[in-house]
């Protein structure tokens, strides 16, 4: 099958939840079967480390568009589609609402179109009224025109499922890989961090990730001996992200900016509670990670965290500075390795998630 990939930034090494799914998946899918895979990436996030036309089987084209919150998405996805009607796909797979607003354009081919929608994006403080209102409608026609639809989150799955009154849908969850614990510490130490004497929390500045009252509640421990530690950057500098950065500063919070690779093997392997705060999500892949590494973890009770299935004690009231307050505090009374093993391998390894992907792609094609 030729399959072309529309919606992710692009990868390897480029931040964001959609492009670590789009990194794990289709390099494992282009292995399969007569598989051709190709992703349409976006110019202002390459640099000479990863701007190879080919990254393990898996081919690019690269168009250059603006970083803009606003246009850059609708831009590369109207180039992208232009580019995609002339390939021949058997598959084109849009990734989320807002670039599944081109689907219609991509009817005009034979090709099958398979919409994974990731969250709904238009509940995000991020975005003003029109973009808002763009979201919405870019929704109502992805949904209406794809062929078939995958969610990675249950949450989703009911809210979309029961709106639209689908029928040709699954739930196939994100994925995490089994890492090789790190025996390094050159990176951390560089930090002016010690092994286990670090709160960890992983994700983009936005105001949903709900990292301004973590570092709030953090504060209020009055802990000394532990550091918290952000790992993450925004893509587009905003108010929110500015003020941020200044906050975590002004309370000795480490940020590490985006980091891959060793930085973050090291960073996950030798922490000791990973932090969750979000105040929204589809299915967040760092928890995941955290989990693959064996920490303990503290989640906001979301349900898109609460689908995920642990211990009650690693929840607490999302945006209750004083209820993670205690828990931290609960949590730091003792370290502890966890074993997620079942939780794992039972729904969110990227070998079997790669095989369900490709069976929706030929069953959707017959």
């Amino acid at each position: 099958m030729k399959i072309g990939v529309i919606g992710t930034r692009g990868f390897p090494e480029i931040q964001g939840g959609l492009e670590t799914h789009c990194m794990e998946l289709y390099p494992r899918i282009a292995s399969m079967d007569d598989n051709e895979v190709t992703i349409y990436r976006r110019t202002p996030y390459l640099n000479a480390g990863n701007k190879n036309a080919i990254y393990k089987n898996v081919r690019f084209v690269d168009f250059r568009v603006p970083k803009n919150k606003y246009f850059e998405t609708f831009l590369h996805s109207f180039f992208s589609t232009l580019h995609a009607l002339f390939q021949g796909y058997d598959i084109v797979h849009f990734h989320n609402a807002g670039p599944g607003f081109f689907i219609p354009l991509m009817r005009l081919t034979n090709a099958k179109i398979v919409l994974t929608y990731h969250n709904i994006s238009y509940t995000q403080k991020k975005w003003n009224g029109f973009a808002k209102q763009f979201l919405k409608w870019s929704e109502k026609i992805s949904i209406k025109n794809a062929d078939f639809i995958i969610f990675i989150s249950q949450v989703v799955e009911s809210i979309i499922v029961k709106k639209y009154s689908i029928n040709k849908y699954k739930l196939i969850f994100n994925g995490v890989n089994l890492p090789v614990i790190s025996t390094r510490t050159d990176y951390i130490e560089s930090l002016g961090l010690e092994k286990q004497k670090y709160v960890l929390a992983v994700g983009r500045y936005l105001e949903e990730k709900g990292f301004d009252y973590l570092i709030r509640a953090f504060r209020k421990t009055n802990i000394k001996d532990y550091k918290l530690v952000l790992v993450g950057d925004t893509d587009y500098p905003t108010n929110y992200s500015d003020r941020l950065k200044l906050f975590a500063r002004e309370n000795n919070v480490i940020l590490t900016g985006f980091i891959k690779g060793e930085y973050l093997n090291q960073i996950y392997s030798h922490a000791s509670l990973f932090i969750m705060p979000s105040f929204e999500e589809g299915l967040p892949i760092a928890l995941l990670e955290a989990m693959s590494f064996k920490l303990n973890v503290l989640a906001s009770d979301i349900p898109a965290h609460l689908q995920i299935g642990l211990m009650e004690n690693d929840y607490f009231k999302v945006g209750d500075e004083d209820t993670l307050k205690i828990s931290i505090l609960a949590k730091l009374s003792k370290f502890e390795e966890r074993d997620y093993g079942d939780i794992l391998t039972t729904k969110f390894m990227w070998d079997s998630i790669a095989i369900e992907t490709n069976k929706v792609y030929k069953e959707t094609t017959i």
